[in-house]
């Protein structure tokens, strides 16, 4: 009777000992790996950094490529944070791994073609905005001297040689800013306003026949050639500005043929 009360007592201790081994697994997740859950389904593990499939298997039990095969991750097993790996049974297809961003690739817009593009419509603006700026030529003669460096100089326009006394015309329609001799080497100058921040100048004038505030027409005569200030001979000096800043009046100008 002795002996198979101690046999007896010897199996309840086996059973109880087996029964706490059960429960073992769940009390040691929740105080070191809280991210291990039993659900209707499976037992899960959370995913955190430096995890490898390979260290969670070996932590659990359970050989690593099972895992893999079990949680549909292929070769070569790459896991992310974050994601929940099922210890035991199949996981449903819903749940697999979450996307990882480099997984996406938007459909890539073409720069080039939209570079292209700016580049177009600037051109088609410079061109409408230069075509709205198209001048006449302000009197008929030769040109003498062109835009540019002149030596040491710049030359901020062209020169027209023609006779004393030839009629100068405005290059375009606007209004007389300055009608005068006070710039040095200038002699008698004009200047005209016009759309777009445009301004035209005419200088060594022998007269001037519009005086400052007057509106004027695009061909109507402002002025008669002459040499006053430092001229060596009768021509028109004549400038085009965008602004304060000096550009090619030929750019403007009608091509002569």
């Amino acid at each position: 009777m002795a002996t198979k009360l101690k046999y007896f007592s010897l199996a309840l201790f086996v059973l109880m000992l087996s029964g706490c081994f059960k429960t073992e697994l769940p009390i040691y997740s929740q105080s070191h790996h809280k991210s291990v859950s039993h659900g209707s389904y499976a037992s899960t593990y959370k995913v955190r950094a430096k995890d490898t499939l390979y260290s969670i298997g070996r932590r659990f039990g359970v050989n690593y490529k099972t895992l893999a095969r079990n949680n549909h991750i292929r070769s070569p097993y790459t896991i992310y944070a974050g994601q929940r790996i099922y210890l035991k049974g199949v996981a449903p297809r819903s749940r697999t791994l979450p996307v990882a961003k480099h997984q996406y690739k938007p459909k890539r817009i073409k720069k080039v073609s939209k570079k292209k593009y700016k580049t177009h419509k600037a051109k088609r603006t410079t061109r409408r905005s230069t075509k709205a700026s198209r001048l006449r030529w302000p009197v008929k003669g030769v040109l003498t001297s062109r835009f540019g460096r002149r030596g040491s100089r710049m030359h901020d326009g062209i020169d027209i040689g023609a006779k004393e006394g030839t009629p100068v015309h405005a290059a375009a329609a606007g209004e007389v800013v300055y009608s005068d001799h006070r710039l040095s080497g200038y002699g008698r100058l004009i200047i005209i306003r016009h759309r777009h921040d445009l301004f035209t100048a005419y200088a060594h004038n022998q007269r001037n026949l519009v005086r400052k505030g007057d509106k004027v027409k695009t061909g109507d005569v402002i002025a008669r050639v002459g040499h006053t200030g430092r001229a060596t001979g009768p021509h028109l000096h004549f400038e085009v500005r965008r602004g304060p800043t000096p550009v090619d009046p030929l750019s403007y100008l009608p091509r002569k043929r």
